[in-house]
């Protein structure tokens, strides 16, 4: 008589297996306790729209606070939305314009570059150089240090603070919290060691 293993259905998250009567969520063909799918930021139970991360899944709420910025206006670009990257700084299509003249440079269309932006043709070829009328994105001072964040130094978000990405730490332990889990501990924001 030869026995064949019993193989339950087990939440991907905890491992315990599910009662006969419990709901569950299945995402990405794995189940999960609907208690045991949190947000990897907040940790409240996900439901509705949800977005996965290298840490696990982020809520609607937290995504719209560490997600990707417009580098010309600043504004969240939501999940979903195609942007253009250039220079390791996403824009919103709409937002990748000439820097001298503001008309929009198109998908496949050739520009030039002038201190790091685009500029278009016509602008190049007039010999402009300078940002006519742009006005620079005034950005807050980093929320850790209270210095100015100036061009080209990389920055970060969260709960709608600006940081500079050296200064956004656990306020305990120190590790860099780019592209990590983190939450807040009262005014702290701390690494999920630090809890």
């Amino acid at each position: 008589m030869s026995t064949q293993p019993h193989f339950c259905d087990r939440c991907a998250s905890c491992g315990k297996s599910f009662t006969r009567t419990e709901q569950r969520t299945i995402f990405n063909n794995k189940t999960y306790h609907q208690t045991c799918l949190l947000c990897s930021k907040c940790k409240t139970p996900l439901s509705g729209s949800f977005y996965p991360t290298l840490e696990g899944f982020t809520c609607e709420n937290c995504h719209k606070r560490v997600s990707t910025r417009c580098k010309r206006c600043g504004n969240t670009i939501d999940a979903g939305i195609r942007y253009k990257s250039y220079k390791g700084q996403e824009y919103h299509p709409e937002c990748f314009l000439c820097w001298s003249c503001n008309t929009q440079i198109n998908e496949g269309e050739k520009f030039f570059e002038l201190k790091g932006y685009p500029q278009c043709i016509k602008c190049h070829n007039e010999g402009k150089q300078e940002f006519v009328d742009y006005v620079p994105i005034k950005l807050a001072q980093c929320y850790k240090c209270q210095k100015p964040i100036v061009k080209p130094q990389t920055f970060s978000y969260y709960e709608d603070a600006t940081y500079h990405n050296e200064c956004f730490t656990c306020n305990r332990c120190g590790l860099n919290l780019i592209n990590k889990p983190c939450h807040r501990l009262g005014s702290a924001i701390v690494c999920p060691t630090c809890n």
